[in-house]
């Protein structure tokens, strides 16, 4: 009987040593690898779910009852499972391998949600399916330790120290990573002339899991101007509720993560702060200021006062437009850059049509000096009884170029002879 008891004991310390432990995130994948032959039926399983039979001599394959049958991946003796979920948790084995892998999905995940509210509270879960008493190891941002071992990290009023990467680190070895966002609505300075019409800035960097349920613009400075509060129903979302006036004006369509509304017509008497508040579901609620400048007069203001960083007031008409980039460049750039080709085009235009003009001229001045010889100069008529006969004669020579015109030609005895014995 003792010797049954050590057999025993000896067998399950050789199982617990055949067992590998797993630890993977959700989404992840994971290879589990066993030694089988490929000549005899092997049968894959989890938690004592048949996944697949294979029949070794005919290759057939039968899947299972097991939710894995469809996304399970079998070569050989090697089980691979893409995109993992926490319900593929479990025992792993195969029928011709003592070796088993025990798999634990771990959710790592922020309620509610990697991007908070700044002074909101929040909850860093690193859930270790099918061990959830077992201990983990949260750092820091700034790798510093955590106290708390629990899977599940309370957060109380956050602040911009929390934002980054946290770690949950398990078995000492294993690290599971998670990012947090901290947001607000900062605060703005706003320096417009008189006159102008300025946006008053209220928005979050981004979208948050947090609800909006309402929120509000006010100014001490201004009891009598009427501002717009933000309400939250099932039938047209998150929108404001008021009139828009002669001083404030606002948009009608559904809002998301902006509040701005514009003030019109800006006095020197507007001058002041004013407060956008924004409230969250839970109770939290997010302000943010704007302190807003009117001059009497454009140069007073400084090119750095004029136009905010993050874009809250609007520029004066035709501000910014010569400074803008068109295809990486400024726009005075390419007006520059076209100007100067439309000075080369008309510059080589000019010069061509000058050109031709002179070419044309020389054409014609040597059209004019050539002077073509006529029948006159070639044939003599005389006159008989039988009537007119004309008598070819020798091709005279070139006559000078200073003889070709007719109106410089001297007019003489022979010419008045020549005329009368060529007259027919």
């Amino acid at each position: 009987m003792p010797t049954c008891k050590v057999l025993f004991f000896l067998l399950a310390l050789s199982c617990v040593k055949c067992d590998d432990v797993l630890y993977r995130q959700v989404g992840e994948e994971v290879i589990m690898k066993f030694e089988v032959a490929e000549d005899k039926d092997v049968q894959w399983k989890l938690n004592d779910i048949l996944i697949i039979n294979i029949n070794g001599k005919s290759g057939t394959r039968r899947k299972g009852a097991s939710h894995i049958k469809d996304k399970a991946i079998i070569n050989g003796g090697t089980l691979k499972l893409p995109r993992l979920e926490t319900r593929d948790s479990g025992i792993y084995f195969c029928s011709q391998s003592p070796k088993r892998y025990i798999l634990h999905v771990v959710s790592v995940f922020a309620k509610p949600g990697p991007v908070l509210l700044n002074s909101s509270n929040a909850e860093l879960h690193c859930s270790i399916t099918g061990d959830q008493n077992a201990e983990v190891t949260w750092l820091r941002p700034s790798n510093e330790q955590m106290n708390d071992k629990k899977q599940v990290l309370s957060l109380k009023s956050v602040t911009s120290k929390e934002e980054g990467q946290w770690t949950c680190v398990v078995k000492d070895d294993i690290k599971f990573t998670l990012t947090l966002t901290i947001v607000g609505i900062p605060s703005k300075t706003v320096v417009v002339s008189e006159g102008d019409t300025i946006d008053l800035p209220c928005s979050l960097p981004q979208s948050v899991s947090n609800r909006v349920v309402g929120g509000k613009w006010t100014a001490d400075h201004l009891p009598s101007v009427s501002f717009p509060t933000l309400t939250n129903s099932e039938s047209k979302g998150l929108h404001w509720n008021g009139e828009n006036s002669s001083k404030v004006v606002f948009t009608r369509e559904r809002l998301g993560i902006s509040y701005n509304v514009t003030l019109m017509n800006a006095e020197p008497r507007d001058s002041g702060i004013y407060v956008c508040t924004v409230q969250f579901e839970d109770k939290v609620q997010l302000t943010g200021k704007t302190n807003l400048t009117v001059v009497s007069k454009p140069s007073e203001i400084s090119p750095g006062e004029r136009t905010l960083s993050n874009g809250g007031g609007k520029k004066p008409s035709g501000a910014g437009t010569w400074t803008k980039d068109w295809f990486g460049l400024q726009l005075w750039v390419w007006i520059a850059v076209g100007s100067g080709v439309l000075i080369v085009l008309t510059v080589v235009i000019v010069l061509t049509l000058l050109r031709n003009k002179q070419k044309k001229k020389r054409m014609k001045r040597l059209r004019s000096m050539r002077q073509p010889l006529t029948a006159e100069d070639y044939c003599k008529c005389k006159r008989d009884e039988r009537g007119v006969e004309f008598e070819q004669r020798e091709k005279p020579f070139p006559v000078p170029r200073q003889q070709r015109n007719p109106r410089t030609r001297a007019v003489g005895h022979d010419y008045i002879e020549t005329n009368k014995a060529y007259d027919c």
